[in-house]
């Protein structure tokens, strides 16, 4: 069950206990709220679990104001069924449908009347269909064999077509997005959405992000804006502002709309006189996107950082103690950007 569908369950839940809450004379149990939660307004709180201490539930907000939910009288219900609070997990996403009966100071928690405890897929995959094995419920999307199932949805984005009823209206060639779980050694699929009937064309744009609003940036290249949409799949690397130098790889359908895959923040060079520059030290730590190089350990000497790109060419794989010579040049903030960093034994 996606995330989607539980809560379109909750929302019928909750239609039903507020038509409930229109009566307010004696009457037998509802039938309807099987689940007990009594009336509701629809306030509702959704987020990441940050902790969870007795029945206080904190989520994550980034370090601005704490948020905190009273589970004490909460009903909890998963995409499994019912659940309970020993159920969330640190890092789960939950809704919480809150009990605006009940007067709370601004700092109190949230009381909640009922919990759902959402859950992210085991497997996300989005590409064409390769090809399809009706014996054996089963297709392919990047090399990759999917199973289907009774349980197994599906959809599309094009509501004007006839609905897909199962794997029978699938085609090598469509574009879709599949959610999996992992079962008995297989990856069987929960949902499948066709995004495209014809694999759409690619292309990359190089230019200036001109405007960016929730659902579409605007990029100035040459002179001319091309507005480019974004959707849940679209991949955004680095913080990139109204003003930075971007590169877009976009779909491109039939109308020549263009849909982005990724867009990716472009470091400017540094000014002239600093274009090349040279570290040697000694490797302190490793990350991704940034390493630590200094002194030998034990020195008073200073710790240098150094921002990694996709760009940067690393030789011939060093590790933390080694000595290495880093070769880049410094961004408008000053940061220092390998270009490459080698080993030296």
């Amino acid at each position: 069950m996606t995330r989607t569908r539980l809560l379109a369950i909750l929302l019928v839940l909750l239609a039903s206990t507020l038509c409930a809450a229109t009566h307010r004379a004696v009457m037998p149990p509802n039938p309807a709220d099987a689940l007990g939660i009594g009336p509701m307004s629809g306030a509702a709180v959704s987020g990441s679990v940050a902790s969870v201490s007795g029945t206080t539930i904190t989520l994550n907000s980034g370090g601005a104001q704490t948020i905190r939910i009273d589970a004490s009288a909460a009903k909890f219900q998963s995409e499994q069924g019912t659940a309970s609070i020993s159920d969330v997990k640190t890092g789960a996403r939950i809704s919480a449908f809150i009990n605006t009966t009940i007067t709370v100071a601004a700092s109190a928690a949230l009381p909640a009347q009922l919990i759902a405890i959402e859950s992210s897929p085991d497997l996300a995959v989005n590409g064409a269909i390769q090809s399809i094995d009706p014996a054996h419920s089963t297709f392919s999307v990047l090399g990759i064999n999917i199973a289907v199932d009774a349980n197994t949805s599906y959809g599309t984005t094009f509501p004007t077509f006839a609905p897909i009823r199962g794997l029978q209206d699938l085609a090598v060639g469509q574009m879709v997005n599949v959610t999996a779980a992992f079962t008995n050694a297989s990856i069987l699929a929960k949902r499948v959405q066709i995004t495209s009937f014809v694999i759409p064309t690619t292309t990359i744009l190089h230019g200036t992000v001109k405007s960016i609003s929730a659902s579409a940036w605007v990029i100035t290249t040459d002179g001319k804006d091309t507005t480019v949409t974004i959707d849940a799949q679209t991949k955004i690397l680095g913080d990139a502002k109204v003003g930075d130098s971007v590169q877009v790889i976009a779909n491109v359908d039939s109308a020549h709309n263009y849909l982005a895959i990724a867009i990716i923040k472009l470091i400017p060079a540094g000014p002239p006189d600093s274009a090349t520059m040279k570290l040697s030290g000694w490797v302190k730590s490793i990350a991704p996107a940034q390493w630590t190089i200094g002194g030998p350990a034990g020195s008073l000497a200073p710790d240098f950082l150094v921002r990694i790109t996709s760009t940067t060419k690393i030789y011939p794989n060093p590790a933390v103690g080694d000595h290495v010579v880093a070769t880049g040049a410094r961004d408008t903030t000053g940061t220092f950007v390998a270009v490459s960093i080698v080993r030296e034994d």
